[in-house]
């Protein structure tokens, strides 16, 4: 797979509002050293407002992530989505790299072509929530492991029971604080 074919033709494009899509699978991701999605599918829409002297583009993200639970360690396809909006301005000098700020993306104002991988890549990363588990009751077959989701619940109620009983205050009682 070659990532030059996630780019906009922004030469082409007239000014106003522009819509653009892009799919992106588990083949995408090893294109990328080390990525955390092993396997998902995602839907990239681009919404690209262009003006005389900058863009206005909003990436919204939405898909599922192969993954295991975070709660029961059963493999989940967890809906991940997300929306970006970024601001495209021109360069003043000449050059012809594309520069991220912070806040603004510098792009040459002869630009043709803008590749967006990278940044379909980041967004699709910030997308996925941090806890990878969701609301799975409505789904059949439930994917749960309902004997470790078993073990949790004895494991909570067992605590709550035993929290004035912790052996690390005694331990802590004894330490002394050195300024």
């Amino acid at each position: 797979m070659d990532l030059k074919e996630y780019v906009i033709p922004v030469a082409g494009f007239s000014l106003g509002r522009h819509s653009i899509e892009f799919s992106v699978d588990w083949v995408f991701f090893q294109q990328f050293e080390n990525s955390p999605v092993e396997q998902g599918r995602f839907d990239i829409t681009i919404d690209l407002d262009k003006q005389h002297d900058h863009w206005y583009v909003q990436f919204d993200v939405n898909g599922v992530m192969d993954t295991e639970c975070d709660r029961c360690t059963a493999p989940i396809s967890l809906p991940v989505e997300g929306a970006y909006d970024v601001i495209v301005r021109y360069q003043d000098d000449q050059t012809e790299e594309v520069v991220n700020d912070s806040e603004v993306i510098y792009v040459p104002r002869e630009i043709h072509r803008w590749p967006i991988a990278q940044l379909i890549y980041e967004f699709v990363l910030l997308s996925i929530p941090a806890k990878k588990v969701f609301d799975c009751e409505s789904e059949e077959p439930r994917p749960c492991d309902m004997e470790a989701l078993k073990l949790l619940e004895e494991q909570e109620s067992g605590e709550e029971q035993s929290s004035d009983e912790n052996p690390f205050k005694e331990a802590f009682k004894n330490i002394e604080l050195k300024n």
